[in-house]
Order: structure tokens, then C-alpha cells, then sequence
């Protein structure tokens, strides 16, 4: 038996019905949610800007020698008449010394562990607890990205280590090593510097040097103009970052140094000279300085940009190579229930039909609209108040929904 052309139209037709139907009944019983789970969060009121970093320093040449080695660190400090750095007539005799040192250095380590281990009665849990530290320590410290102190921590590391091992007794055999160490340094140790070259400052050593270090008169620094500012930001962008490479470093001789920017004057209303603030730095894992408002909290009226100039006295090896930074200056800090916007909504209240902000969170399968206050917003989050003690408030980790339709208080949702 064939089925007419209409009857088939009239089958599709009502299965698309059921079809519909049954779409419409599962999206009322299913409603799909994301969610975020509610934290505290910080946020910062803030002025971006581009600084100029002005600092006393003093460069160190390294005049007609021909090769040399620094004997400091960056970041290091040295007073004065302290040797900076090592000449040498050739570069293969600064190669020579170079190892010369890394051998006495090996040796001075071997040597300590030997006098470690002699006589030694540690048993192999208090070592296994030692070793299970200094693990945690290097971890830190390689988080941390500091090179010396990772330097440092996996130095101690191997000690822990190199020790169990004598301890439970595998063959270690530190009195061969260190005759080997010995016998290389023995051959190494006609090479010695010709002279040295010293500081005529007290300060802090840095090897990097930009050519921009007399650009500013440090004397003159916190009288510094909007159009001074400026031109001596374009000199530095003009010739790009780059190590000057005709000195062997530089002193930076005063601990109190500067970040100089220009800001639109009203972005600096809620701010006072004298003021102290906080400095991020972006390009720089995030670095946050303490610093002190000297002057350009306060233009003068109808001044359309400020020269606001900032003091700090926090010093290390890499601020000693800033000339010009991308900083975040931190004028107040709020602190809040962080969502995206979206989850924000206004409600009726049933008792009182009066209008009030917040957002609708999810316990289990029910809807509970939570009340809160925006403190902050931005394009696009807001930050919510948090009270503990608000009955119907926010609580810390709620299950806040983010997206999600026909959300009403008291709704269960399967």
C-alpha cells in the first residue's frame, strides 16, 4: 500500500511538532549554567604610564687595559677605593684566571663537605628530612627566578645528597677529588691579574650601562618639566635599548632615585604630593614598588598634564638597568567578589517590589539570588562587596552563575 504525497507531509508535520514540543519541555527542565566559583579578589584603582628612570650614578671605563673581568656582581655593593674590576694584558690570561677561580672554588666546596662528613654519626631519616628541604628551598628559589639563590639552594641540594650517600655507605671518594682540584689549580696559578680597577663612589655595581646616564642632572631631578620629560623619553626611544659597551659598569651612588611621567591632570585629583603609592612594573615579573608622591599631585588649574615625579629607594640588579619602564601606578586598592558582568542583575524584592542589585547563585539544583553592591567595574567584571555577616549576601565560594536563562530566586532547575 503506497502512502499519498500529502498524508507524508502531514507525518513530518506532526513529528516536527513533537519535535518542537519536546525541545521546548527539555530546555525549561535543563538549563545549562556556567558558573565561578565567588573568591576575594584585589583590584586597583591605577594610572598607567611610561616612566623615565632617573638615578645618580656614575660610569666606570675601563681605560687602556686590554681585557677584563668584573669582581662584582650586579646588584653588589662596594665602597670606595673597592676593586670593580680585573685587567688583563691578554684575553687568554683572563681565561686562565676565570678557571683558575671556578677550580678554587670547587675546591673550597669539596673541601667544606669533607669536614662535614668526618666523624659524622647522622643518621639516614635526619639526612632524608635535610634532603626533602633543601628540595622544597631550590623549588622556591627556581620559582622565585632568582639565579643566585637557585645557585645557592642546589649547591646545598647536592651536599644533602653527596653526604646520604657516604652515610649509607656508597663509594664516594672526596679525597681523590680533591688532590685532582689541586693539581688543576696548581697549574692555573701563575695567571693573575696585571692591576685592578677601582671606585672612586660608594654604591651599588651594575654592568650595564645605556649611555643615558647623564641625561638627566640628578641634581635637578625633581624639577623636571612636563616638556623635559618628554624630549628625554623620545632620546631614549630614538636610540633604542642597547649596553653601552665602553665601560665595565656603573655605581649608582644614591639609594633615593626617580621614575619621571607625564599623566593627564586629572587623573591624579584623589592624589597629594607626599603621598606614598605603589609602583608595578609591567615588564618586569610584575615587580611592586613602595614609592613617594615628590610633586605633579597638584597642577596648577586649567594644566591639561602633570609632571608627576616619583621617589623610591628600593635598589637592585634590575633597576639598576631601567632607563625607561611601563608602570602602573596604584592610586587605592578594592577588595571584593570578582565576576564578569553579565552576572550581574537587578531583582525585584518580593515583599518590599523594590528594585535591588546582585547575583544568582546555584545550591544543588536551586536558584538563590544573593544581594551585593558594585564597588568597582570595568568593561568587563565587576567587583561585588563582600559581608560575611549580610544575611542575604554573597558567600565565599557560592557557585555564582555566570550564564544562564529564566534564572529566578527559589527556581529549581533539574
Amino acid at each position: 500500500m503506497k502512502i499519498k504525497k500529502d498524508t507524508w507531509a502531514i507525518i513530518i508535520a506532526v513529528v516536527l511538532v513533537f519535535a518542537y514540543i519536546f525541545y521546548q519541555c527539555y530546555s525549561v527542565m535543563h538549563i545549562d549554567f556556567k558558573t565561578e566559583t565567588a573568591v576575594l579578589s584585589t583590584v586597583y584603582e591605577k594610572i598607567d604610564a611610561t616612566a623615565l628612570v632617573v638615578r645618580d650614578e656614575k660610569t666606570i671605563s675601563a681605560g687602556s687595559s686590554t681585557v677584563t673581568v668584573p669582581c662584582v656582581s650586579d646588584g653588589d655593593k662596594i665602597n670606595v677605593g673597592g676593586n670593580v674590576a680585573m685587567a688583563f694584558s691578554t684575553s687568554e690570561a683572563a681565561e686562565n684566571y676565570s678557571k683558575y677561580l671556578d677550580i678554587e672554588k670547587d675546591l673550597k666546596y669539596y673541601e667544606n663537605l669533607e669536614s662535614q662528613t668526618v666523624g659524622q654519626a647522622a643518621s639516614v631519616e635526619s639526612i632524608n628530612d635535610e634532603i626533602g628541604e633543601n628540595i622544597n628551598n631550590f623549588v622556591r628559589a627556581a620559582s622565585n627566578k632568582s639565579i643566585e639563590d637557585v645557585e645557592d639552594k642546589s649547591s646545598k641540594l647536592n651536599d644533602s645528597i653527596l653526604r646520604r650517600q657516604m652515610i649509607i655507605g656508597e663509594d664516594v671518594d672526596l679525597l681523590s677529588i680533591i688532590q685532582d682540584l689541586r693539581k688543576q689549580a696548581q697549574s692555573y696559578s701563575s695567571s693573575k691579574p696585571d692591576s685592578f680597577i677601582t671606585t672612586k663612589e660608594s654604591g651599588v655595581f651594575s654592568s650595564y650601562t645605556d649611555g643615558f646616564e647623564n641625561l638627566v642632572d640628578y641634581e635637578k631631578a625633581e624639577e623636571m618639566s612636563v616638556e623635559s620629560i618628554n624630549n628625554a623619553l623620545k632620546k631614549v626611544d630614538e636610540a633604542g635599548e642597547k649596553n653601552d659597551g665602553k665601560n665595565i659598569g656603573k655605581i649608582v651612588t644614591s639609594y633615593a632615585w626617580y621614575f619621571e611621567c607625564v599623566v593627564d591632570s586629572n587623573k591624579v585629583l584623589n592624589l597629594e604630593d607626599g603621598q606614598n603609592v605603589q609602583i608595578a612594573l609591567k615588564n618586569n615579573d610584575a615587580s611592586v614598588l613602595n614609592v613617594q608622591i615628590v610633586s605633579g599631585a597638584e597642577p596648577k588649574m586649567g594644566q591639561k598634564k602633570t609632571a608627576l615625579i616619583l621617589k623610591s629607594s628600593n635598589m637592585d640588579s634590575k633597576i639598576a638597568s631601567l632607563r625607561k619602564a611601563d608602570i602602573e601606578i596604584r592610586t587605592n586598592s578594592l577588595e571584593g567578589i570578582k565576576v564578569p558582568a553579565s552576572a550581574l542583575h537587578v531583582a525585584k524584592d518580593k515583599k518590599s517590589k523594590k528594585e535591588k542589585k546582585g547575583v544568582y547563585v546555584l545550591i544543588s539544583s536551586q536558584v538563590k539570588f544573593r544581594e551585593a553592591e558594585v564597588i568597582y567595574s570595568d568593561n568587563d567584571y565587576v567587583i561585588l562587596s563582600f559581608d560575611p555577616d549580610k544575611p542575604n549576601g554573597i558567600r565565599l565560594y557560592d557557585q555564582i552563575i555566570t550564564q544562564g536563562k529564566e534564572l529566578e530566586d527559589g527556581k529549581i532547575y533539574i
